[in-house]
């Protein structure tokens, strides 16, 4: 006969939480790894997002948006065409900046345009949720957490024969703002030259991944490109992340995706000049106070994500090396 009290104690998060610590390979001592199942159940609780509401369409489009932007007047499938500002174009995406009709007002939208073929991933969003839907979604998610990334406004979605589909998302757009590229490359002297303006971007950039540890996710592309600064109403820097396509849900070997994290980020910074050793070195050190990680255990992260820049940083250079070869 079942004992269903064993059984409801067998799914207990507490025993599986036991049951992870005791037989899962990760390169972390114990402690850390109990903390961070107790930051994933935290991360469980409760959080109110905005209300989001249907658009409605033609031509086989769906749509949905937050509710201030019910109005938001859209065509898409001309919605590439003559935009303000183009941030990155491929043959299957296209990033830029376009004026919206919504109501009696014209605001400035970031759109993101998606062209999916028939792939094994096409199999996957089908089940999932378009990318532009679920990054719609998670965008929410991670504002109402107080995580700062990109405001969503809509995403809007078709699918046609033979697997193909389209989506396109959007978001709001900050004028004036700039990626942590450009401030590498110096072409803000204000942040350059000003030691608080740096040291203030530099403690949100590292806030903003470790809130996304706490939350339970990781990025897996979290270069310099996918973070914005801008300047708020009282005149201070802020950063936000903008890019949410490398965000994924950190199930299993936490301590290496979130190494992995940090390197990619400090791989793309050290190709510049302009950003030095202290910049990086106090970006980890506010990472890790957040999450209370100290001495020792530090010294050991620090030399991981160390190592890891480096390798990411050669393998890097061979590819440019054998990419110029080839031409």
């Amino acid at each position: 006969m079942v004992n269903f009290a064993q059984v409801f104690c067998f799914f207990n998060i507490k025993k599986w939480s036991a049951v992870f610590c005791n037989r899962c390979y990760i390169t972390q001592k114990r402690p850390l790894i109990k903390r961070q199942i107790r930051l994933k159940c935290g991360a469980m609780k409760s959080y109110i997002r905005e209300k989001v509401v249907k658009l409605q369409l033609a031509g086989g489009w769906q749509g949905i948006a937050v509710e201030k932007w019910a109005k938001l007047a859209v065509e898409p499938d001309s919605i590439a065409e003559n935009p303000e500002k183009v941030f990155k174009s491929d043959s299957n995406c296209i990033t830029a900046m376009k004026k919206f009709k919504c109501g009696v007002k014209k605001p400035s939208l970031v759109f993101k345009k998606t062209t999916n073929k028939f792939t094994g991933g096409v199999l996957f969003d089908f089940i999932r949720g378009t990318k532009a839907r679920r990054n719609f979604n998670l965008a929410l998610e991670l504002s109402a957490r107080g995580i700062d990334t990109a405001l969503p406004a809509a995403a809007l979605w078709r699918r046609k024969a033979f697997g193909k589909t389209e989506s396109i998302l959007l978001t709001e757009y900050i004028p004036g703002s700039i990626n942590l590229y450009d401030v590498a490359f110096g072409r803000n002297r204000e942040i350059i030259e000003k030691f608080s303006s740096r040291k203030e971007i530099i403690t949100q950039v590292a806030s903003i991944l470790a809130k996304l540890r706490k939350a339970g996710y990781w990025h897996r592309d979290s270069k310099a490109g996918n973070f914005i600064v801008y300047k708020n109403g009282d005149e201070n820097w802020r950063a936000r992340l903008v890019d949410l396509d490398g965000i994924k849900p950190n199930y299993l070997y936490l301590g290496k995706n979130n190494v992995r994290t940090l390197a990619k980020l400090a791989e793309t910074l050290t190709r510049f000049r302009m950003v030095n050793f202290t910049d990086l070195y106090r970006g980890f050190f506010n990472y890790c106070r957040e999450l209370n990680i100290y001495h020792g255990e530090r010294r050991r992260w620090f030399g991981r994500v160390e190592r890891m820049t480096v390798a990411m940083r050669l393998a890097t250079a061979v590819a440019d090396s054998y990419k110029e070869v080839k031409n």
